[in-house]
């Protein structure tokens, strides 16, 4: 078992002389197997003046760096996900953009980063993440829908209200 505490800083022993990672201030726990799947992303964020940034996060703090990575709020099941990620992302033109080598994840990596970001708060990912201001939620409802543009046109019609009245903080 792994404890984290929201931004790795450092890893230490505890009393009983088990790792931890301090992260900051929220503490939540992830089998070492989590840890390990915590696949490593290298990306640019890409924003209106200037040059693109070199990044390199965990997978569960990459999504939330992706500008309309969720539709209003509701994370994308694994099928609409690997259409995200195998698109390489955009580079946001007159907005900002975040790109990356195209990949996919299977069905066992999927779970595990469920499992992560429904534990984590992404307000604890600080300057690691621009998109943290809403905590992903899940619809299944809307799996079935096979096309990315389908499925985000569905999910907003039900959801765009109370993703709206989230981020104003209603």
């Amino acid at each position: 078992m792994v404890r984290l505490r929201n931004r790795l800083s450092a890893a230490k022993n505890d009393a009983q002389g088990a790792p931890f990672f301090i992260l900051q201030d929220l503490l939540f726990e992830l089998t070492l197997a989590d840890w390990e799947f915590m696949k490593t992303i290298d990306y640019k964020r890409h924003e209106l003046h200037g040059n693109p940034e070199e990044k390199r996060a965990k997978i569960s703090t990459f999504v939330y760096d992706i500008p309309y990575f969720g539709a209003c709020g509701i994370f994308p099941p694994l099928h609409i996900l690997n259409q995200i990620f195998e698109t390489g992302g955009f580079q946001g033109g007159m907005s900002p953009g975040t790109t990356w080598a195209p990949f996919t994840i299977n069905e066992k990596e999927y779970g595990r980063l469920i499992d992560i970001i429904t534990r984590l708060d992404p307000k604890t990912l600080d300057d690691k993440a621009r998109y943290t201001f809403i905590k992903f939620d899940f619809d299944p409802a809307f799996d079935h829908l096979e096309d990315w543009e389908a499925w985000i046109t569905a999910v907003c019609e039900k959801h765009r209200d109370a993703y709206h009245a989230r981020r104003s903080g209603n």
